[in-house]
């Protein structure tokens, strides 16, 4: 049985351009932060800042495509707090 309220709020998604709608060297892996709701924007934005047509693109696995190296780096900092580092001491 599927609970509405346990569905997150935010879904992280892979996606790119769809072949044909761009060339191959714009057609990296991207990170999405999808908002659960019934509709879509006309552009998605990427976590690295890149604005996309939503009918442009195309969903992947995670691991699969070249991905872009600028969403790859923000992977982890909206979803994950700071730890203090520990003390080293001497």
């Amino acid at each position: 049985m599927i609970i509405q309220d346990t569905m997150p709020a935010t879904v992280l998604a892979v996606g790119r351009l769809m072949a044909g709608t761009a060339g191959e060297s714009r057609r990296s892996a991207h990170l999405f932060d999808l908002h659960s709701g019934g509709s879509h924007p006309e552009f998605l934005h990427t976590r690295c800042g890149a604005a996309m047509p939503y009918d442009h693109l195309e969903w992947i696995p995670v691991g699969s495509g070249m991905p872009c190296e600028r969403c790859l780096g923000l992977a982890g900092s909206f979803d994950q707090t700071r730890l203090p580092r520990p003390s080293r001491g001497v």
